[in-house]
């Protein structure tokens, strides 16, 4: 714990408010709390359009919002909550939730639930169970949902290629990658930012990153180092951008876009974007392989901060934001901001709307949950090992190093991070 406490203090970054954010001077009698979250330019929006519904709502309690993009969040958050400060409430990625509880950043919510009656059966279990650590619930949950396929349609439609049913294999995708790149399009897209990127490509080829019980890095394997080599390839082979390796998603969205990038792996928030920009697309299951369950399928927490003496403001906001039957998953929803996060079929109406794209994404993150989607192995120390592993990952695809000798190089030091040392 003391080695995961040195690192993240030693980096500092701090998050841009968003316009209008909390500028104005609060009326006599209302608390002030933070509301800190990531998110591109089209959700911060959609964001600030909520937070200016729950102002409506009351005049008791005003938000100001702390936003940046989602590249440092963690570390910036995790760096201030170390320091006993941080804002009142918080998104937190499911990636980094079991570090920050382990922390004693976020403070169980249990007594709130119980208190107010929260019926937490209404929310997909997926997003329940990620916002759980050590038999206590933490936080509620935000944007349960897969992460996509995205599929470029105008791109598929000129080439005469056909959308892939659920059961496409990876030699189907590098196929179809293959035969949509040309000049200046690329077939496949992807970015280092985080693990969820390469996941899909070392399930498909029967590898993970760790052992079944969490406790042994497994990223050295021969099925692992296949799945490396493999988008290693198709780097090699001008299949992908180079640029998106060194870049953001950003990047892979303008590119999208601009139909010169095919296929890309997406969240909700690049459907979002997507639909905002007008684009033709569909968003499916990732490939499979010798598994089907290839599909990274997580939630995001929205929680308390343990050190907030505003907890009663802090909680009434996030009911407002995130508890069954409060505005705002329904304000969520009408903006496209995430599928719905609750087991409600009104929800999916609101978010489907007829004739937009993607078709049917209803259907599809059920199949995902059914059969295609898998959880990540999320524990503690995930943020120091995903920190360790994504730059040698970055050099594999870059072709800098051998996917063996880069994950066997660094494989004492991973092992060092899962035993607490």
């Amino acid at each position: 714990m003391a080695k995961i406490l040195m690192f993240l203090l030693s980096v500092l970054i701090v998050p841009a408010a968003f316009a209008g954010g909390g500028s104005e001077q609060p009326a006599a009698g209302t608390q002030v709390i933070d509301y800190a979250f990531w998110g591109n330019p089209t959700a911060i929006g959609v964001e600030e359009d909520i937070l200016n519904e729950f102002h409506a709502s009351q005049d008791r309690i005003r938000v100001a919002p702390v936003v940046s993009g989602y590249a440092g969040f963690h570390d910036m958050l995790l760096t201030q909550l170390a320091g006993g400060s941080g804002p009142d409430v918080m998104r937190v990625d499911s990636y980094y939730f079991a570090d920050f509880a382990e922390l004693g950043a976020l403070r169980p919510i249990d007594d709130l639930i119980a208190r107010d009656n929260i019926d937490m059966s209404i929310y997909y279990e997926l997003g329940v169970i990620e916002n759980t650590f050590q038999g206590e619930i933490y936080g509620l949950p935000w944007g349960t949902a897969p992460l996509y396929m995205i599929i470029n349609l105008d791109m598929f439609d000129a080439a005469g290629i056909p959308v892939p049913d659920n059961d496409w294999k990876l030699d189907d995708f590098e196929r179809i990658a293959r035969e949509l790149t040309s000049g200046n399009q690329y077939g496949w897209g992807m970015t280092t930012q985080n693990l969820s990127q390469v996941f899909p490509f070392i399930w498909a080829m029967g590898g993970d990153i760790l052992s079944s019980d969490r406790s042994q890095f497994t990223l050295n394997s021969d099925e692992a180092i296949e799945g490396l080599e493999m988008l290693a390839r198709l780097l090699s082979d001008g299949i992908m951008p180079r640029d998106g390796i060194i870049g953001d998603a950003e990047l892979l969205s303008e590119l999208f876009v601009n139909d010169r990038l095919a296929m890309r792996m997406g969240s909700a928030a690049e459907i979002l974007s997507m639909q905002a920009a007008g684009k033709r697309f569909e968003a499916i299951n990732m490939p499979t392989g010798v598994v089907d369950d290839t599909t990274v399928n997580k939630s995001n927490v929205i929680g308390i901060n343990a050190n907030t003496r505003n907890v009663d403001e802090a909680w009434e906001f996030m009911k407002f934001l995130r508890a069954p039957g409060q505005p705002g998953e329904e304000l969520y929803m009408a903006a496209r901001r995430m599928p719905p996060t609750m087991n409600v079929p009104e929800l999916w109406e609101i978010y489907s709307g007829a004739g937009d794209y993607p078709s049917d994404v209803r259907m599809q993150t059920e199949l995902i949950n059914q059969r295609y989607g898998r959880l990540m192995p999320l524990r503690t120390g995930w943020l120091e090992l995903e920190n360790l592993v994504m730059p040698e990952i970055q050099g594999i695809l870059l072709g800098e190093v051998s996917a063996r000798d880069a994950m066997n190089g660094i494989a004492a030091d991973a092992q060092a991070i899962l035993d607490g040392r």
